[in-house]
């Protein structure tokens, strides 16, 4: 039996959305999110383990860097959505 923790990232509709039709996504971790349970309001719940959600922020961190930031270095909309996903995926 593992210790490996896990846990539910909830997503909003916004979120969940924006993570289906996330092209930069590895494969691992599009089949995550296309396999998820759709929650109330078009959400979703995403239950993971701690290193698969440490994944998911690794990605979305990255992609933020690239497309998070306009040319005065303020978040773009995308960026914000990128920066609230990897909050979501934060866990303890």
């Amino acid at each position: 039996m593992s210790d490996e923790k896990h846990s539910v990232v909830r997503l909003s509709g916004r979120e969940a959305m924006y993570l289906r039709n996330a092209a930069f996504l590895p494969d691992e971790l599009a089949r995550i999110v296309r396999d998820a349970k759709d929650g109330e309001g078009s959400g979703m719940s995403i239950p993971l383990s701690s290193e698969t959600s440490e994944r998911f922020r690794e990605v979305l961190t990255d992609h933020l860097a690239k497309v998070g930031f306009d040319d005065a270095y303020e978040p773009t909309n995308e960026g914000k959505v990128l920066e609230a996903l990897i909050d979501r995926f934060y866990m303890k």
